[in-house]
């Protein structure tokens, strides 16, 4: 264990709250979002964002911003500028870097974000692919994060993210189209997924879509280091493939509510991380990783997952504490039972 917190910081900082998302920049620095636990419903909870450099003294560790106007946040953490940026689902950015942290002037403002049936995008996730953040939303939409307080939306770039020509009239677009997640093996090789079988891959130059032999809900995407695409749905089956070609090569059957919402290809395995903690795949199986792992961390302490730039560590987040993996030792980095 290397715990990050003493008891003083932990107090302040972490009681009272859950972890909900996580990212990594280094093997010393991480970015968090925490939710603050409630039982009541009458306010809306706080959301806070803790960005840490554990090898900075504990006085100067911690960078902490708390807001009450975020929910459903994902955080991601970009190389160039080296900053953590979080966007919830009204379409809210927060970020932090080495010169500022805050809440940034709304997506809304940097960006089109008005969908075909008159509403507004919801961003679903935000994530790294080839060193650029990208914002996942509803109705195929794209936003590549270009610096502070610029958005670019891709459908609006001419690059081939169509819409149905009834888009406007078709509420059932809302959950049938991506994108819930993006992966990439370099800058001109990204693949985006989401709603019913809608899978498509980016080139370089344009947007095409790929044929996908199911219509089922899709979660994640993760651009293997084996050269392989896998892509998982709402029940944690995972097809392997690329473009028009794609196998299933895992069953599952997780229960709703419990579906993969992050995927990662480290040090040789493809890792899913959903509520129930960490998976990976085992002969034509998805399996717990404790399966396959006996070093494996609890669902308390793992679930949500990221990968350093530099491909050498493995972060995992659940709602009791984090855990790091350099692909031979996990270290829980703490646990809100280190301080019952």
């Amino acid at each position: 264990m290397a715990n990050v917190f003493d008891k003083a910081t932990w107090e302040h900082f972490v009681r009272g709250f859950t972890l909900y998302d996580c990212a990594i920049y280094r093997s010393k620095g991480y970015g968090f979002v925490l939710v603050e636990e409630q039982d009541s419903r009458d306010s809306r909870p706080r959301t806070r964002f803790i960005t840490m450099a554990t090898d900075a003294p504990m006085e100067k560790r911690f960078g902490v911003f708390t807001s009450g106007n975020f929910g459903f946040t994902s955080i991601a953490c970009s190389t160039s500028p080296a900053e953590y940026v979080a966007v919830d689902t009204r379409n809210t950015v927060y970020s932090a870097n080495a010169r500022q942290k805050g809440v940034e002037s709304p997506l809304d403002t940097q960006a089109d974000t008005a969908s075909p049936s008159g509403g507004r995008i919801v961003v679903q996730k935000l994530v790294r692919a080839a060193g650029t953040l990208y914002g996942l939303g509803t109705y195929r939409s794209l936003y590549r994060r270009e610096g502070f307080e610029r958005w670019t939306r891709l459908n609006a770039d001419g690059s081939g993210l169509e819409l149905p020509a009834d888009a406007a009239d078709n509420d059932d677009y809302w959950m049938t189209l991506g994108f819930k997640d993006l992966s990439a093996f370099a800058a001109d090789d990204l693949y985006a997924v989401g709603g019913s079988g809608d899978v498509w891959r980016f080139d370089g130059k344009r947007w095409q879509n790929c044929p996908f032999p199911t219509n089922a809900q899709l979660e994640t995407v993760c651009c293997a280091g084996d050269g392989k695409v896998y892509i998982s749905d709402a029940k944690g089956c995972v097809w392997a493939g690329r473009e028009s070609r794609w196998q299933k090569v895992a069953q599952a059957d997780l229960a709703w509510g419990h579906q993969p919402v992050d995927a990662a290809w480290f040090k040789g395995r493809l890792y899913l991380g959903a509520q129930e903690g960490l998976y990976t795949l085992s002969g034509k199986e998805l399996v717990p990783l404790g399966e396959v792992d006996t070093q494996a961390p609890s669902a308390m302490v793992s679930g949500r997952l990221d990968v350093s730039p530099d491909g050498e560590h493995l972060l995992t987040a659940g709602p009791h504490g984090a855990c790091l993996f350099d692909g031979q030792d996990w270290t829980r980095l703490f646990s809100t039972y280190d301080f019952v």
